[in-house]
């Protein structure tokens, strides 16, 4: 494939069905911060990818397809485009919600037209929101022609499975039909990042930042159950702060009550509302984290106070 293939329209509106990302567009440093384990069994499965052709000759089929699912903001999208990265392959991208038309059989069309397309080349059909056509086709809330545009794309998923590679992209699971379930191959659930991994994030996203080891650990503390994304967004609130503002010990904490006082939402974040009760009680919590052990001399730091301070804000 090359840069001036054209992807198809749709005929009724003339809008592109899909946007292609060649080998080298990529953005680099930002890959998705995975959790060890699931790190390399993406591994494991981008090396089988790799050796198809091997796998092939033995009589082995590979897993050409590859179903990711989780909440919004945990690098699904930024995953695909990295396994494609490291195929060295195009990665044709189709929001599927995109390919939905309110004409007649036209949705059908634009599906049976997207697979034509891809099957033509070398590449990666990226499918994203993919739970916007691969409904469960008893949902009484549905009309017929939602069963017709499953059977569709349940059709061109068979046809494409000793083709190419194929990637699917949900953020509602729950959603997709138990026939299109059973298509991949592999099916890996991207979950919310743990401890080690918010680290790494806080790390990178920090980059330029004078941020100490505490600094670090307290963030990881405070964006527990956070995406990714989230924890971007965050960073770069504190990060304007830093920048705006006098830097400090002191600017980390001010830094922080803003964005918790400007995205407030308490039944999500109940770590961010533990800001209202001051140094005192969050200084209490923290010392008595079992998953990240807050010395001390290290909240003596966070706080820019002494340790006698710390030690009699956590006896109370």
């Amino acid at each position: 494939m090359s840069r001036s293939v054209q992807p198809p329209v749709d005929k009724e509106s003339g809008a592109p069905l899909a946007t292609t990302l060649f080998p080298g567009e990529f953005e680099r440093g930002m890959e998705p911060i995975l959790d060890a384990p699931l790190s390399k069994a993406i591994e494991a499965l981008v090396a089988e990818w790799q050796s198809a052709s091997m796998l092939i000759d033995a009589g082995i089929r590979p897993p050409l397809n590859l179903l990711l699912y989780g909440a919004p903001g945990t690098g699904k999208t930024a995953l695909a485009k990295v396994i494609a990265d490291r195929m060295g392959v195009p990665l044709v991208t189709a929001r599927l919600d995109g390919l939905i038309s309110s004409f007649l059989g036209t949705t059908a069309r634009n599906i049976a037209n997207l697979f034509e397309f891809a099957n033509r080349y070398e590449c990666i059909l990226l499918l994203d929101e993919f739970d916007a056509v691969a409904k469960i086709r008893d949902d009484p809330h549905e009309l017929g022609e939602i069963k017709r545009v499953v059977n569709t794309l349940l059709q061109c998923l068979d046809d494409r499975r000793d083709r190419g590679f194929t990637i699917a992209i949900t953020n509602h699971e729950h959603l997709l039909d138990a026939a299109i379930w059973r298509r991949f191959d592999a099916r890996v659930a991207i979950p919310r990042p743990g401890i080690d991994s918010r680290r790494q994030m806080i790390s990178r996203f920090l980059n330029g930042v004078a941020a100490e080891e505490v600094d670090i650990d307290f963030l990881a503390w405070l964006t527990e159950n956070k995406t990714g994304a989230e924890i971007e967004t965050l960073c770069n609130s504190v990060k304007r702060h830093l920048v705006m503002n006098a830097v400090g010990r002191d600017s980390l904490l001010e830094a922080l009550k803003v964005n918790s006082l400007l995205s407030a939402d308490p039944a999500d974040s109940p770590r961010q509302a533990l800001f209202v009760d001051g140094a005192e009680g969050l200084a209490r919590q923290l010392s008595t984290d079992l998953e990240i052990k807050f010395t001390q001399e290290s909240l003596a730091r966070l706080f820019n106070t002494t340790q006698s301070t710390i030690s009699r804000w956590t006896r109370k």
